[in-house]
């Protein structure tokens, strides 16, 4: 899902996905509305089996698209 600004520029993205192997990703990505560019990337990786959740942010770059 995007969400974005007044003027249509792009402001965060949230993806969500299920693994074969039961793991729940979601990644919660912003952007800089002056450029465009990614300006944070979280990732979150729930085990369904233990209920871990592991957790990675990325400052000015992208882990996954």
């Amino acid at each position: 899902m995007q969400s974005r600004d007044n003027h249509g520029n792009l402001v965060s993205e949230i993806n969500h996905l299920r693994t074969n192997d039961g793991k729940s990703i979601t990644t919660n990505t912003t952007f800089n509305t002056h450029n465009g560019q990614v300006a944070s990337q979280n990732v979150s990786v729930q085990d369904s089996k233990t209920g871990k959740v592991t957790s990675t942010t990325t400052l000015g770059g992208k882990l996954l698209p």
